[in-house]
């Protein structure tokens, strides 16, 4: 009786949430987010927005959410004082980008000001922005160990060990300014790497008795491995000071690039609480923002080259089979294969468009005769409707939209094809 007792005691012990601390429920943030970064060497080209989302709204990154806008950054590039007024990028609208030849200095301060006039809930809205950041003024990597513990350089070929030596790490000694609030660190990797089965696969394989290589896929070409901050917590060593990336995240064959974003405390202060603490309501979020969210931050860049080689007794795949079975395999849930429904599955859709012959410049007319009008739509959707580029695309958005998708912007964008397409038989059935 007394162990029952005890048992629904800790049970509604259990159940007190979040809402036991914090009875007040503040108002969610409504307007534009801003995700910008000044990077050393760089030309500026990743100042981002996108206005804040319904939950019943679908989002249209391939367009612009506003009606027009205006940013300026100001600082020292290539050696001099300067204002950059930046323009929206070619690859995304609500991009902006400076001058290629002009690059952001190490050790400088950045202002970003920000103007825009956009769509709030069908209320026309002029929304400013103001941000302030540096690029810390020295960071770089000295020394490295491996699993081992052996020391080594940049350039340099280290063993991928089996389980469970995998779940060691290696760690990277840097040299660091005083004013590096953090390290954020990403892998840069072409698709023909091996991942090598590490401690968490090798226990998942014991019970179900085999391998899954579609779970080794990885698309695109990067991935953040760890972020390190300059801060010590009840007497701990800061681990800025011995940079750890675990065995197991990296490739087990191959050659991949570790980039060292050393950056300011204001983004850590961002990651620790709206990125990584946006499943807890106690956190509030901390932005830099004056007027508006998210984050303005300048970062120092180190690059470290590490050549991997897999043990003899590390069963290894390859990233491009991995891809394509998963690719292939069929969700559970439509019954349909993934290479239809991924995104990052692109790739096979052009195979069955053009069988191999076309990569990138895909004919027109062998899109219409080889695509559905169903099948036309998620293509389309996927490249988020390249509609003046392939015209059918258009002719897919209006179809898109009359599946009752909800966004002022997507009708703006049909309304805008409709108007100088008169001839689209999609617009006639408005």
């Amino acid at each position: 009786m007394k162990i029952k007792i005890l048992f629904l005691f800790l049970l509604l012990l259990s159940c007190q949430g979040p809402w036991s601390y914090y009875p007040e429920d503040p108002e969610n943030y409504r307007g534009i987010w801003v995700n910008a970064y000044i990077i050393s060497g760089r030309r500026v080209e990743d100042v981002c927005f996108d206005k804040m989302h319904a939950l019943d709204e679908v989002r249209m990154p391939g367009f612009p959410f506003y009606e027009s806008a205006e940013v300026r950054v100001k600082g020292v590039f290539s050696g001099k004082d300067t204002s950059l007024s930046l323009v929206p990028s070619s690859d995304n609208p609500n991009c902006f980008i400076g001058p290629r030849h002009l690059t952001a200095d190490i050790g400088q301060n950045y202002e970003l000001d920000v103007s825009i006039t956009w769509d709030s809930a069908g209320k026309r809205v002029l929304s400013n922005f103001h941000a302030e950041t540096y690029i810390p003024k020295k960071f770089k990597i000295q020394r490295a160990y491996d699993l081992l513990g052996n020391q080594y350089q940049s350039g340099a070929t280290v063993l991928f060990l089996p389980p469970p030596m995998d779940m060691k790490s290696n760690y990277f000694i840097p040299e660091y300014s005083d004013d590096v609030g953090g390290v954020r660190v990403t892998m840069i990797f072409d698709e023909g790497i091996y991942w090598g089965q590490n401690t968490i696969d090798q226990m998942i394989e014991q019970f179900t008795g085999e391998t899954d290589t579609a779970h080794f896929a990885r698309f695109g070409d990067r991935r953040s491995v760890f972020t390190a901050r300059n801060q010590q917590i009840a007497g701990s060593n800061k681990n800025i000071d011995s940079i750890p990336v675990m065995g197991m995240l990296l490739p087990a064959i191959g050659r991949v690039k570790l980039l060292f974003y050393a950056t300011t405390s204001d983004y850590i202060k961002y990651l620790d609480t709206y990125v990584n603490g946006s499943d807890d309501s106690r956190i509030e979020a901390v932005y830099n923002i004056q007027g508006g969210a998210g984050i303005f931050a300048g970062m120092l860049v180190d690059t470290f080259v590490v050549n991997l080689k897999a043990a003899p007794d590390v069963k290894v795949f390859n990233n491009l089979d991995a891809q394509d079975n998963y690719c292939r395999t069929i969700d559970e849930e439509t019954n349909v294969p993934n290479w239809k429904l991924k995104r990052e599955c692109l790739e096979f859709w052009d195979k069955k468009i053009c069988g191999g012959t076309c990569e990138y410049n895909i004919p027109r007319k062998l899109l219409e005769t080889a695509l559905s009008k169903e099948e036309q739509v998620t293509w389309c959707e996927h490249r988020d409707f390249p509609a003046y580029i392939y015209p059918l695309c258009g002719s897919a958005l209006v179809r898109y939209s009359k599946s009752g998708k909800k966004s002022a912007i997507l009708d703006r964008e049909v309304k805008k094809w409709c108007e100088i397409h008169l001839d689209d038989e999609e617009c006639a059935t408005l």
